[in-house]
């Protein structure tokens, strides 16, 4: 199949999700996406897109493919429910050829300055997040520690070569609202999960590093509070463009 007749294949695809917009939720599977709206529309695409992760993590190329094609689906009608068009989406790509990354994100950079200062109202909890659906068991892990106020569970993308993370079992969004909501038990409960982690890990001894985001700034991806732990080898400065810590030989 040429590349021609696969965009017609995309294409097919959206004027079908398109007609079935006002048909029976209770028939339609995609007449009951719009009636959620669109913010159940954008959650159910971020899922999409964790499965797809996640199939490429376990290495099937079957189930990739078959991830990917639900992805697609799904991404399609998020464009049908915010008004973009395929060819919409087809005249963008082709501006974007032959311009480098680094150009096309200076450019957007500069567009979104005032949607940056929109976005610093503080994060909500959302029971939809990814780690609220693990703690469901909705959503496979690789757990590592748990106990009753909460679990440590291996990174589906490390970023070292030991990665876990270690979240409470409550909801809570940060640092700050875990501190001033949280029950003695349930803090007692979060320091000790990062060292029995860390110790499963056999990071004990050479150490780690545990780093939580708080906010946009430090660009928290996932409304729920979770310490990232690192190990395995010796990890570099703290922030970009610090100064990394001296070698053993030399300190």
């Amino acid at each position: 199949m040429g590349r021609g007749a696969d965009i017609a294949v995309l294409e097919r695809l959206y004027a079908a999700i398109e007609a079935r917009r006002g048909a029976d939720p209770g028939l339609s599977y995609t007449a009951s996406l719009f009636a959620g709206g669109g913010e159940a529309i954008a959650r159910k695409l971020g899922e999409e897109a964790l499965e797809t992760v996640l199939a490429k993590m376990s290495g099937d190329r079957s189930r990739v493919a078959a991830e990917s094609a639900d992805l697609l689906y799904h991404l399609l009608v998020t464009w049908a429910d915010s008004g973009v068009r395929p060819a919409d989406v087809w005249a963008e790509l082709a501006r974007r050829e032959g311009v480098s990354g680094h150009e096309e994100k200076r450019g957007r950079a500069a567009l979104g300055e005032g949607e940056e200062r929109e976005r610093e109202a503080p994060m909500a909890y959302d029971d939809s997040n990814v780690f609220a659906k693990i703690l469901r068991g909705e959503l496979p892990r690789r757990k590592v520690y748990e106990d009753d106020h909460a679990l440590a569970f291996h990174d589906i993308a490390p970023q070292a070569p030991v990665h876990a993370l270690v979240i409470p079992k409550g909801r809570y969004v940060s640092l700050a609202d875990f501190s001033a909501g949280a029950s003695a038990a349930e803090q007692a409960g979060l320091v000790r999960a990062i060292g029995k982690a860390a110790e499963a890990l056999g990071l004990a001894e050479t150490g780690y590093r545990v780093l939580a985001n708080h906010g946009r700034h430090a660009h928290q991806e996932v409304a729920h509070l979770h310490f990232h732990v690192f190990g395995g080898r010796r990890l570099g400065p703290m922030l970009e463009g610090g100064t990394p810590p001296p070698d053993d030989d030399e300190a």
